[in-house]
This record gives C-alpha cells, structure tokens and sequence, in this order.
C-alpha cells in the first residue's frame, strides 16, 4: 500500500511537469495530496500513532478543498487558462523530471526511506516548476508541491511536533490564498499573470 501511494505522487510530479493546462495542474496537486493524505492514514493505521491521522485529516482538507478551490477561483478570472510561452515546453519539462527521479534514485541509494528520496524528488520537481514556468499560478504550483515534499522528509524523520505540523499547513493555506489574491489583482491590472509583465516594471 505505501509503495504503490509513493508511486502515484512520482508519477503526478512527473506529469504535472509537463502540464501546461492550469486546471490540469490543480487536478494533478489534488491527486498527489490526495495520495500524501493516504499515506499518513497508513502509517496511522500502521504505527499506531495518531497525530498521523491528524495530519492526513488536515492535508485532505486543505490540500485537496480549499487550496484547489483558491486556485480554481484564481483560474476563471485568466485571459488564458494554460502556460503558452514556457520557458521550458512541456515534454522537455517531464523528460527532465523523469532525468532527476533516475539521478535522485541512484545517488540516494543507501538511504533506507523512500519517502526521503520522494521527498527530494518533489522538492526538486517544485522548483523545476518554478523555473520553466512563466504564469505566478503555475509557479505558485510548484511552490506547493515543493511543500508536499517537504511533508514527505517529515514523514520520514523524527516525527515533529502534533502543533508545528498543524502550523506549516495552515502557513501553506493562508500563501496559498494570499498568492491567489495577489494573482487575481495582477490578472486585473495587466490582463495577464506572466511574471514577465513584473520584471519589466523595474526598467
């Protein structure tokens, strides 16, 4: 069971590398945090420790309803609902992506957890996202599945506090609406949320 819901988040990194439909993006993010709640009601189920079951409760409710929501509010006010000048396409995108899982694979080898090097995978994957991506809704994607690696590492360490867990997702929840605010003020103003509208403003 675990392998197979590690399986499903590589592969939505994969994939979501490579959309350039923002409403495919959002669906993609949902199904991987779909997949991490899952897998903290496993290792709840597994472990017998609660606080798992506590942070599969709250990734489920923000990460699969209210941030989508945000970002689907976010999408019905864009001119255009897809990526259509990246700085890397979409196939390239995933190719590299696939090229970094293999290369993360290899060199983590000895590490005993796999949720350490998925972890590593979305971190990387996130800022993957960041860099070949021009529109700040996909960027701010990539930014939270950077975050959902991040819950990975957790999982596979030293368990944290039950209050510092409940702290880093709400902190994601409220940047996630706030850059969900700010791309609908960008949207309005320069009928585009390409970032490159904003370095320009500086010359």
């Amino acid at each position: 069971m675990l392998e197979i819901l590690t399986a499903v988040i590589l592969i939505t990194a994969i994939i979501m590398a490579g959309f350039r439909r923002i409403n495919l993006l959002t669906k993609g993010f949902r199904i991987q945090s779909l997949a991490i709640g899952l897998l903290c009601f496993a290792l709840g189920y597994l472990s017998g420790e609660s606080h798992y079951y506590v942070i599969g409760v709250l990734t489920l409710i923000t990460k699969t309803v209210l941030i989508p929501h945000f970002m689907n509010r976010s999408i019905k006010e864009l001119s255009a609902n897809r990526e259509m000048d990246p700085i890397i396409n979409g196939w390239w995108s995933s190719v590299i992506a696939g090229i970094f899982i293999a290369v993360i694979y290899v060199v983590m080898e000895g590490f005993n957890s796999d949720f350490i090097i998925a972890g590593v995978v979305l971190l990387v994957t996130g800022a993957l996202m960041l860099v070949a991506r021009k529109k700040a809704i996909t960027q701010m994607t990539g930014f939270l599945v950077m975050e959902n690696g991040l819950v990975l590492l957790e999982l596979s360490m030293i368990k944290m506090g039950l209050l510092i867990d409940i702290l880093i997702i709400l902190e994601v929840l409220l940047i996630s609406a706030i850059m969900a605010i700010m791309i609908f003020y960008i949207n309005k103003v320069f009928h585009s949320v390409n970032t490159d509208y904003l370095s320009n403003l500086k010359d």
